[in-house]
């Protein structure tokens, strides 16, 4: 290995090393375990709940992967899901931890990374 190379690979593993083990964004599937359509997934921040994430009906049996498009924030977020009856419910979800959430008619049940 020439010096060049092997310089650069130094400096290519003491940059990783920098850099923490997660970075990126929240992503996390949502499926739907329950028997009603869900037309409604919202979070809530200082009080506000957010515009609706899904722009199609999540089908019973269906999964869909959504994504915060941040890492930074609240890990605990206030997260509220509605069905196409107009039942609703809402839960805290710990994104940073969470890859699945599991809906189901009265509860949504949150499954980290194993």
């Amino acid at each position: 290995m020439t010096l060049a190379r092997a310089s650069l690979l130094g400096l290519t593993v003491a940059f990783l090393s920098l850099t923490p083990a997660y970075a990126g964004s929240w992503k996390f599937d949502v499926e739907n375990k329950g028997n009603s359509p869900v037309v409604e997934f919202r979070t809530q921040e200082d009080g506000e709940w957010s515009e609706n994430w899904v722009d199609k009906r999540i089908e019973p049996g269906d999964t869909i992967e959504l994504d915060f498009e941040t890492d930074e924030g609240k890990c605990t977020v206030r997260t509220q899901i509605r069905f196409v009856d107009g039942t609703y419910f809402d839960a805290d979800v710990d994104y940073c931890k969470a890859n699945l959430l599991e809906i189901y008619t009265d509860t949504l049940v949150w499954k980290a990374a194993e």
